[in-house]
């Protein structure tokens, strides 16, 4: 009788596990961004929080993932962390293995400055915010939920430095934003600062 109740607790377990997994990788429908004449963005890497903005007010929150070495400002080619500071939207393209690839203005004068300053000769490029291939969808987006959920986005993450969002939302800020569409990257939400709705 015993070991029917563990047979039973596990099977229970398990499907519970697998129920949540599940629920994890189902894409959350997305309705469009509204129209907006003067859109911003803002990331705050310890929260792992990419916000939309339509004329400084946030109109969405969405979790987002970075390097596999995130704390901290980019410095070098090669080091797995996404950038802080000041940048814009330089350009937008299609991709399969990105779904869309929205490429960050990264490095900006000061990264060049600090990088001349530190003797670095190769400050990295090719930073973006992007989705993922559709096979890589569903990982991509239970990964982003449970590192949001814990707390450990600033932590680690898969890309090389860029900003990783869900296939689903990189979508929506294709069509919300242009290029020229300023973007700051934070390491932190400012103290005091409440999450906006």
């Amino acid at each position: 009788m015993n070991r029917a109740r563990g047979a039973l607790w596990i099977a229970l377990c398990l499907a519970a596990m697998l129920t949540s997994a599940s629920i994890l990788c189902w894409p959350s429908p997305q309705p469009a961004a509204p129209d907006c004449r003067l859109p911003s963005m803002r990331v705050f890497k310890r929260e792992g929080v990419l916000q939309l903005l339509c004329e400084g007010q946030v109109t969405r929150e969405m979790g987002v993932t970075f390097g596999w070495n995130p704390k901290g400002p980019k410095e070098r080619e090669g080091d797995g962390r996404t950038p802080e500071g000041a940048y814009h939207i330089s350009s937008m393209t299609k991709s399969e293995h990105f779904d869309r690839f929205l490429a960050v203005s990264y490095p900006n004068e000061h990264d060049l400055r600090r990088a001349r300053d530190e003797g670095i000769d190769h400050p990295g490029s090719g930073i973006g915010i992007h989705g993922t291939t559709k096979a890589l969808a569903p990982l991509a987006r239970a990964w982003i939920r449970f590192v949001g959920a814990i707390g450990i986005a600033d932590l680690i993450g898969p890309t090389e430095g860029c900003i990783g969002i869900s296939n689903e939302d990189v979508e929506v800020l294709s069509n919300a934003v242009s290029v020229d569409t300023p973007i700051s990257i934070a390491a932190a939400r400012p103290r005091g600062a409440a999450a906006d709705p």
